[in-house]
């Protein structure tokens, strides 16, 4: 995550979300995942079982900032379309990201655009997985089809563009638990 870009021209009021939870649950086994904290804490606790999460809020125009802490594992976190349900690929274990709808990152090493993941260096990949606890800040540019990242641990920051077509408005907060023991919670 090392992309840093000018700001944003349209839109000039950002909007802090504080109030996201997490409302939904997708997973094989109903055991395999858990909210705590009055939703805002999503965790997986089953080995071997993949899981996600869809935020309660829709998003279709403005800027919303969301912070996330990831305190175990390695889940993916961004958006992906409210009304295209999450669906488990059975030919990489039921893992919920592969469809086209999904963007976002995974913890420092990991980018996912249209549901396909890209891979970051290993030098990344070697100082990510050394620490605890990791806040980012998401940004949902819903006017402008941004969607961008800043480790606030680190600094280093991303952005990419949405495309609309595989992820129409609105968006929802989008976190995929891997088949290790993952958790996210919302700030």
């Amino acid at each position: 995550m090392a992309f840093s870009a000018p700001p944003s021209t349209n839109s000039t009021t950002v909007n802090i979300v504080n109030d996201e939870k997490f409302a939904q649950i997708y997973t094989p086994d109903e055991n395999a995942v858990q909210l705590l904290d009055n939703e805002r804490t999503v965790m997986s606790v089953k080995f071997g079982i993949c899981g996600c999460a869809l935020g309660l809020h829709s998003y279709s125009s403005g800027i919303y900032c969301i912070r996330i802490r990831t305190d175990a594992g390695n889940p993916i976190f961004g958006i992906r379309s409210r009304n295209i349900a999450p669906i488990p690929d059975n030919d990489c274990g039921g893992y919920y990201g592969r469809n086209p709808s999904t963007y976002g990152w995974g913890k420092g090493f990991i980018r996912v655009l249209n549901g396909k993941c890209q891979h970051y260096g290993l030098e990344q990949l070697i100082n990510q997985s050394k620490s605890g606890s990791h806040v980012y800040t998401l940004t949902l540019n819903c006017d402008e089809h941004r969607l961008s990242i800043i480790d606030e641990n680190t600094k280093e920051q991303d952005e990419m563009e949405v495309d609309v077509c595989n992820a129409p408005l609105p968006w929802c907060l989008f976190i995929v638990l891997p088949r290790s023991v993952a958790r996210v919670t919302l700030i």
